[in-house]
């Protein structure tokens, strides 16, 4: 499993994911990948297998995967946004959370890793990861509702500071502010490439560094005193509750074994009830 996203719907926690067979290994997620749902009466799981909910389609935009889900809630609709191919970003949409799911028939945004945020007037905010080339920079783009026309917020080429590059946002609004958790692609922030780097800003276009401290690493501590370091660890997805709170942070981690071989599943770390202070941009 990979790309975990979670939503509470009643008593139940609804999480969203990626998964493909553990034969190909991580990269089996280029041609295999599907999106599934598993539910759970706890937030920390664990989480049991409900269904495949989106899987690629012949003759569309999502022909060659259905990968890196966010699911929101839109009104009086679910919505969740995935990708397929690089800078390709659409979204399904039910009524109910069990579907059935009415997909986008072409691409919505052209960029991938989507993390959309639902303003209280219903507009639509998705920050996101561009690939030009090598370079891994940040776009924003909005809509007046989840099915609008989604257009840029700025002509910018890149809405981090110091040319900074990102994979995997996940976003929230609280103390007046945009938040956003991502991979430090390169260490440019943190100085370890893929840790957990923190931004914040104040109008969704201009982003401040909220920290130079890694947010999280590949090494995870658990409650026993143990730890493990994995090969990778990504796809950072915070869960917040309806007053800005942060109560867990899930991401997905990759162990190789020995022999070749590759494992990988969700983590889930418990988070403290934080709230980000209000930062001041003129401390950047």
């Amino acid at each position: 499993m990979w790309c975990p996203t979670v939503i509470k719907v009643g008593n139940t926690y609804q999480m969203f994911a990626s998964s493909w067979p553990e034969r190909y290994g991580l990269a089996g997620w280029t041609k295999y990948s599907e999106i599934i749902r598993a539910t759970s009466d706890n937030l920390y799981g664990p989480y049991e297998f409900q269904e495949v909910v989106i899987s690629k389609r012949d003759g569309y935009w999502d022909n060659d995967r259905a990968h890196n889900p966010k699911i929101v809630k839109a009104g009086n609709k679910y919505v969740l946004f995935y990708i397929s191919s690089a800078n390709e970003t659409g979204y399904a949409y039910a009524h109910n959370i069990t579907g059935p799911w009415t997909r986008s028939d072409s691409v919505a945004i052209p960029f991938s890793n989507p993390a959309p945020l639902v303003r209280k007037d219903g507009r639509v905010y998705l920050l996101g990861r561009k690939a030009l080339g090598k370079l891994r920079i940040a776009e924003a783009y909005q809509a007046d509702s989840f099915n609008g026309k989604y257009q840029p917020v700025t002509s910018n080429l890149n809405l981090l500071p110091d040319s900074n590059q990102l994979e995997d946002p996940t976003i929230w609004w609280a103390s007046g502010q945009y938040n956003v958790i991502l991979n430090d692609f390169n260490g440019d922030l943190t100085g370890t490439k893929k840790a957990g780097a923190q931004y914040y800003s104040k109008d969704g276009i201009h982003y401040y560094s909220a920290t130079k401290d890694a947010v999280f690493t590949r090494t995870v501590t658990y409650d026993d005193g143990s730890s493990r370091t994995f090969t990778r660890r990504e796809r950072p997805f915070v869960y917040v509750d309806g007053k800005g709170t942060v109560t867990a942070l899930f991401t997905a981690c990759l162990v190789r074994n020995n022999d070749g071989t590759e494992q990988s599943w969700i983590e889930v770390q418990p988070v403290g009830n934080y709230i980000p202070p209000k930062f001041d941009n003129a401390q950047n």
